[in-house]
């Protein structure tokens, strides 16, 4: 068990909360719903939420799912922000030249302790078993976070749920 007696605090990848809003049923709006239900504990930071707002926002994507109208993304974070446990600032630096924008992610993840990155982005998914310096740092400094695809991450919280 972690913090709080949850035994998982995850960091969600924008990826899987952007197919979890627009499809609930899926593995990915499974995951949204164990954050939004309390299931797990969602690990949050200002520079994550701002990407979830600016993706989640952008006008081009909302013009192909006009579901994804402001006033529920809106709504959508601010119960995110209510449920989940954000750092008021993040310690943790990681260097990730792969992709810098990701570094926002891992950072997270190493500042709260996650147990878990939730990813659909092989640019995070390959710091699970990937070779480069920037994937052995990454396992070095959270020994404990594992990077998983979201119905890994489901296969992964079934037991608990048996408890």
């Amino acid at each position: 068990m972690t913090l709080a007696g949850h035994p998982f605090r995850v960091v969600l990848d924008t990826n899987i909360l952007l197919r979890g809003l627009l499809n609930m049923r899926s593995a990915s709006g499974r995951v949204v719903e164990a954050c939004d239900s309390r299931a797990v504990v969602l690990l949050l930071s200002k520079p994550v939420v701002s990407e979830y707002r600016a993706v989640l926002t952008d006008p081009a994507l909302v013009e192909r799912h006009p579901e994804l109208a402001l006033e529920k993304v809106e709504t959508a974070l601010a119960r995110l922000r209510y449920v989940g446990e954000s750092l008021r600032s993040v310690n943790a630096r990681f260097d990730y030249p792969r992709d810098p924008k990701d570094s926002k992610f891992i950072e997270l993840a190493i500042a709260g302790g996650a147990t878990h990155i939730v990813s659909g982005d092989n640019d995070l998914l390959c710091l699970a078993s990937g070779h480069t310096d920037a994937a052995m740092r990454f396992r070095q400094r959270a020994r404990h976070t594992r990077v998983v695809d979201a119905p890994t991450f489901l296969r992964e919280m079934e037991p608990s749920k048996r408890k």
